[in-house]
């Protein structure tokens, strides 16, 4: 198969530079290792940085540690000078290594730099892995960095292990892979009623599909133009009322007067503090639910 390079990518046939590619999903603290590179060597060299990034991973995953805007946004925060994102499917990921490199990456970026992780491969069946990436770049006068993959405990950081760190409900420590607290955002919108009528109101959300959404009652942060509110969150699919199988997220806002605007919500996960179960009758839950705000109330006070 070739592609053919078009009108679409003139724009970027310009100045020298400085790449690093890859999917970024979730933009963890070893992506940015190879931001800070790829924008350190560009700097010192007069070249352009660019990062460029996969829409979505190529395989199926569990679910996305950072939807298509969260990640550009995230990249944008790194400060780098060009994002170019390929769509996903894409002809551009089914052609051989060489058109990629030649026609693409010579010719339209003019690189004269590749930063990379260990595991990166790219082209028709990833034939295009590092040892190849480093040949082949010799021909071109190109320079290759393959950095060494970041630790952290001992552990990998990558997408995949935070991913299961989040599913197992571990936020803290998939926090510190990624350098934040997780987050997800949603849509506020109106359901029955029931944490009214069992006197912890809630705001419920609805999310994106493709998000990885963790389930269990968390400690959390609501927050809406720019205000933030401490409160507790519970996804699930609410076993007590023998709701539909649709995890829901619903977040109790501590000490909150008012009605909470039907606007984007960003909720971000602290902690976990237990599973989520079925219990024989409301007023079990109501006792539980007072003992989960307990809970974040001595949270909120020993970190304030």
């Amino acid at each position: 198969m070739r592609v053919a390079f078009g009108k679409e990518w003139q724009k970027y046939m310009n100045k020298k530079s400085v790449i690093t590619i890859g999917t970024f999903d979730g933009v963890h603290k070893g992506h940015k290792l190879l931001i800070e590179k790829t924008l350190s060597d560009a700097k010192k060299g007069g070249l352009k940085s660019v990062a460029i990034v996969l829409e979505k991973p190529v395989r199926n995953v569990s679910g996305l540690l950072s939807l298509y805007d969260e990640k550009i946004d995230e990249l944008y925060l790194c400060g780098v000078d060009e994002i170019i994102v390929i769509p996903v499917p894409s002809d551009i990921l089914s052609v051989e290594p060489d058109e990629f490199f030649d026609g693409f990456l010579v010719k339209i970026l003019n690189v004269k730099q590749i930063v990379c992780g260990q595991d990166f491969a790219f082209g028709k069946n990833r034939k295009g892995n590092t040892c190849w990436l480093k040949n082949k770049a010799k021909t071109r006068g190109v320079k290759v960095d393959v950095l060494k993959p970041l630790k952290f405990y001992s552990k990998q950081v990558s997408s995949s292990h935070i991913r299961s760190l989040i599913e197992k409900g571990d936020i803290e420590n998939a926090g510190k892979f990624l350098g934040r607290n997780y987050s997800f955002y949603g849509m506020p919108f109106k359901d029955r009623g029931i944490g009214v009528k069992l006197g912890f109101p809630t705001v419920n959300l609805k999310t994106d599909k493709s998000k990885l959404i963790p389930k269990g009652i968390f400690i959390s942060l609501i927050s809406q133009n720019g205000k933030i509110y401490p409160s507790v969150t519970s996804i699930g699919t609410r076993p007590t009322f023998k709701e539909k199988s649709v995890l829901i997220p619903e977040t109790h806002i501590l000490d909150f007067k008012g009605v909470w605007k039907k606007s984007k919500t960003k909720v971000t996960l602290l902690k976990k503090i237990r599973n989520e179960k079925k219990f024989r009758n409301i007023e079990e839950l109501k006792k539980q639910i007072s003992k989960d705000v307990i809970k974040v109330r001595k949270y909120f006070r020993l970190i304030i």
